[in-house]
């Protein structure tokens, strides 16, 4: 793998989560509900956002480890991007913080299983521009890690006001 290992992967996938579900247990659930985090998602929605895109990677990997390549779904640009975006989030508008939270930790939970069990090989292929190792890193610790520091901003005001 040219851009990293998979041991790195894996650890970098680790670091990620520990740091994007420490920021956000230190939330109350009425916290987690309010929206304005990120334009009018609460941490509740982002959470789904993320269990999605990692549920993805988890899914693309284990259908290139298959060989399965061109059944891999890939955006067609920010449009499509958004677009699935607003579906998942209005796909989970009505469930639970709890089911939403199961959800997004199955999803790393998968993500990972599916990292572990994917060769080296198969993440240096190429998809539609993007190397699986790519695809996998953008739609998990560098997503986590992208919401983590969103959510801390977003906290830092709010923290400023409780003092």
């Amino acid at each position: 793998m040219s851009e990293a290992s998979k041991a790195d992967a894996e650890r970098d996938l680790d670091a990620a989560w520990e740091e994007v579900r420490s920021v956000v247990e230190s939330f109350s659930d009425d916290e987690v509900l309010k929206a304005g985090v990120v334009n009018d998602w609460s941490v509740k929605d982002l959470l789904g956002h993320m269990a999605f895109w990692s549920g993805k990677a988890a899914t693309d990997l284990n259908l290139a480890a298959a060989g399965r390549f061109t059944e891999i779904e890939v955006p067609g640009g920010e449009s499509q991007v958004a677009e699935w975006n607003a579906r998942e989030a209005a796909a989970r508008q009505d469930k639970s913080l709890d089911a939403v939270r199961r959800e997004w930790a199955d999803s790393f939970q998968a993500a990972k299983a599916a990292l572990a069990a994917t060769s080296e090989e198969t993440l240096d292929v190429d998809v539609r521009g993007w190397t699986m190792f790519v695809r996998f890193a953008e739609d998990t610790y560098r997503h986590y890690r992208e919401h983590a520091e969103q959510i801390q901003a977003w906290q830092r005001p709010m923290d400023t006001a409780h003092a």
